[in-house]
């Protein structure tokens, strides 16, 4: 007698071992990818498109890109919150550091499917380095919402080398791009995290960058960069 085994809806391969339709750079990992760079996955219609994916650089998390500019073309981003459609060089084959962004749909895609969100500077020159550095659960940050004066939660927040564990920071993000200002965060929000030593008035980080200090690594100079990440531990 023989048999005929069928895999469930979502998986496929000899062994059923890989997911049809991955939806993250979680499940890219999952079928096997072990070194970063630029992967297709699917977004909730099953719609196929291209994401850089981080694989190896934090242990214990996966990421995928959602944007990345310079500080020389930060007019292009500094008013655009994250649920705002907007993208950016999103089709190209590799990644344009100093402008890229994908579509709200695809993001929403992405942050259905994942915990957590990640601010990194210069990247793609520096790899992972945790000075000038943010990382939250998504859950209780409404990224694609509206709210001014925010104190968000973040598992860890380096900002000028100024650090705070599991401790909430002032965020922003109304009719202007997510940011985090370290000069305000205790003075008129009232969070945890005083990044007032060594800072310039009104000092914005990870975003908008109105006001900026040469000591902020995303900000340093014209060509240095900012990334957002959504992603999940392994």
């Amino acid at each position: 007698m023989r048999f005929n085994c069928s895999c469930p809806p979502a998986y496929t391969g000899q062994r059923c071992e890989t997911i049809k339709h991955p939806r993250n750079c979680k499940d890219v990992a999952r079928n096997g990818a072990k070194i970063s760079g630029m992967f297709r996955v699917y977004d909730s219609q099953d719609k196929p498109y291209q994401v850089f994916c981080d694989l190896t650089h934090e242990p214990g998390f996966v990421w995928t890109l959602i944007q990345s500019f310079s500080y020389g073309n930060n007019d292009q981003f500094k008013v655009k919150r994250f649920g705002l459609d907007f993208p950016v060089n999103e089709e190209e084959s590799t990644i344009n550091w100093s402008a890229y962004r994908l579509s709200l749909f695809r993001m929403q895609s992405l942050e259905a499917t994942s915990t957590h969100l990640r601010a990194t500077c210069n990247f793609p020159d520096d790899g992972l380095v945790y000075t000038d550095y943010a990382r939250a659960k998504l859950s209780g940050h409404d990224l694609f919402g509206q709210w001014y004066t925010q104190c968000r939660t973040y598992e860890y927040l380096n900002i000028r080398g100024i650090e705070c564990h599991e401790c909430t920071a002032g965020t922003w993000q109304f009719n202007e791009m997510w940011h985090v200002n370290s000069q305000r965060s205790v003075i008129e929000a009232g969070c945890e995290y005083n990044g007032e030593a060594g800072a310039v008035p009104q000092e914005q980080n990870f975003g908008l960058y109105v006001y900026v200090n040469v000591n902020f690594r995303c900000t340093s100079e014209q060509s240095s960069n900012t990334q957002h990440w959504i992603g999940s531990r392994k």
